[in-house]
C-alpha cells in the first residue's frame, strides 16, 4: 500500500515514524528509570499489619501515573510537530526533481530549447539537473542536425528534377529547335547525379544502422581495391597519388572499408589542383591502425575542417557540380559503425588531412 504513496507523503511518514521510535525509547527509558527512583525511597517506613498504602506510597504512584500521562501528551506532541517538519522537508528536498519534471513535461510539450538548469550545491540532485541538461542539448543537437539533413537532401534531389523538367519543358516547347543529342546527354548527367546521390543516402542509411556482416579483412588490401577506382580519374587531372600500404588486419564489413576509402580518395582527388598531389597511408600502430589521405589544394580554414564530416558541406561553399556533399559524412558513419574514430585538419600549405583510426585486429559484438 505503502509503494502507492507519492513520495513526499512517503518520506514524511518515514521522518515521523523515525522521530516517534526514537522518542518513544526515550521516554520509555526515562519512564522506567524515574519509576524505579519513585518506588525506592532512601528510608522505607514500617506499615502496621492491615493498615491501607500509606500516603507516602500513593504518592508516588500518581507520580509515576502523571509522569506517564505527561509523556504519551510529549509523545503525540512531539509526533505531530516531527510530520509538519518532515513534509516541510520533504517539500524543500523534492523541489528540485519537481523542476526537473516540470521541465520535461514542458520539453514533451514541443519546447527542446528549455533547461532546468538548476542552482545549489553540487550534490546528487545537481549532478542529476546536469545531466539531463546535457542530454538535452544533445537531442536538440541531433534533431537540429536532422532537420538540416532532410532540407538539404531534399533540396538535392530536387533540384536535378527541377532542372529535367525545365529542359523538357523547352524542348517541348520548340521540338524542332531541339538537339536529341545534347538533350539526351544533359538528361542523363542529371539523372546520373541524382542516382548518385540516392546511393549515397542509402549508403549513409546502412552505415548509420550498423556493421550487417563482421568478418576478417585487410584494411591496406580495402584500401588498395579503392585506389584502382580512382587511378583514371586522377590521372585525367594529372594528379599522382603516393601510396604507402602496410597489413593492417581489422574485423568489419570489407564492402564498407573499400567505401570509407573510396570516398576519402575521390574527395582528395576532386578538391585538389590540377597536377596536385595525394598521398595515402595505411599504417598500423600498437592496438590500431590508421589510414591517412592528405591532398593538396585550396586552404581549408580549421574551422570548415572541422565541419566537413556535416552532411552536405563542401571545402567551397553550396555549388551546383561536383560531388553530393555525402562523401565525408558516409566516411564518419562507417568509422563509427567500426567503432573507429576520424578526424580532420588542414594541410600545410593547403589541401585537408583526413585521419582514420580503428581497433587493430578489428573489433567484437558487446
Amino acid at each position: 500500500m505503502t509503494a502507492h504513496l507519492r513520495i513526499r507523503v512517503r518520506l514524511t511518514l518515514i521522518f515521523g515514524l523515525a522521530f516517534a521510535a526514537a522518542v518513544t525509547a526515550l521516554l520509555t527509558a526515562m519512564y522506567l528509570y524515574l519509576s524505579a527512583l519513585i518506588a525506592a525511597p532512601a528510608a522505607p517506613p514500617v506499615a502496621p499489619v492491615g493498615a491501607s498504602t500509606s500516603p507516602a506510597a500513593t504518592g508516588r504512584a500518581d507520580a509515576a501515573h502523571g509522569l506517564l500521562q505527561a509523556s504519551a501528551v510529549a509523545l503525540l506532541l512531539g509526533s505531530i510537530v516531527a510530520v509538519a517538519v518532515g513534509w516541510l522537508v520533504a517539500g524543500r528536498m523534492l523541489a528540485p526533481m519537481t523542476r526537473v519534471t516540470s521541465t520535461a513535461a514542458r520539453i514533451a510539450a514541443g519546447d527542446l530549447h528549455r533547461r532546468v538548469a538548476l542552482r545549489g550545491p553540487d550534490d546528487e540532485l545537481k549532478k542529476l539537473a546536469d545531466t539531463f541538461d546535457r542530454m538535452l542539448e544533445r537531442l536538440q543537437a541531433a534533431f537540429d542536425a536532422e532537420r538540416r539533413f532532410a532540407a538539404n537532401a531534399s533540396h538535392e534531389l530536387l533540384t536535378p528534377l527541377a532542372t529535367s523538367r525545365t529542359i523538357l519543358e523547352v524542348a517541348a516547347a520548340d521540338p524542332g529547335g531541339s538537339d536529341i543529342g545534347v538533350l539526351t546527354s544533359r538528361l542523363l548527367a542529371l539523372n546520373n547525379r541524382s542516382e548518385n546521390l540516392v546511393d549515397a543516402l542509402l549508403t549513409l542509411a546502412t552505415a548509420e544502422q550498423g556493421i550487417p556482416s563482421r568478418q576478417s579483412t585487410d584494411l591496406a588490401a580495402a584500401t588498395n581495391a579503392a585506389l584502382d577506382e580512382v587511378r583514371g580519374e586522377a590521372a585525367d587531372r594529372g594528379i599522382i597519388i603516393g601510396v604507402e600500404l602496410r597489413p593492417a588486419p581489422v574485423t568489419g564489413d570489407p564492402a564498407l572499408l573499400t567505401r570509407l576509402a573510396a570516398n576519402l580518395l575521390r574527395n582528395a582527388v576532386r578538391h585538389n589542383h590540377a597536377r596536385g598531389e595525394v598521398t595515402v597511408a595505411v599504417r598500423r600502430h600498437a592496438d590500431e591502425v590508421r589510414l591517412t589521405v592528405v591532398n593538396t589544394g585550396p586552404d581549408v580554414s580549421p574551422a570548415l575542417a572541422g565541419e566537413m564530416f556535416e552532411p552536405f558541406v563542401r571545402a567551397a561553399g553550396r555549388t551546383r557540380g561536383g560531388g553530393h556533399g555525402l562523401g565525408l559524412t558516409i566516411v564518419r558513419a562507417i568509422t563509427t559503425a567500426h567503432r573507429g574514430a576520424v578526424s580532420a585538419a588542414a594541410a600545410p600549405g593547403g589541401g585537408l588531412a583526413v585521419t582514420v583510426t580503428l581497433p587493430a585486429g578489428g573489433v567484437r559484438d558487446p
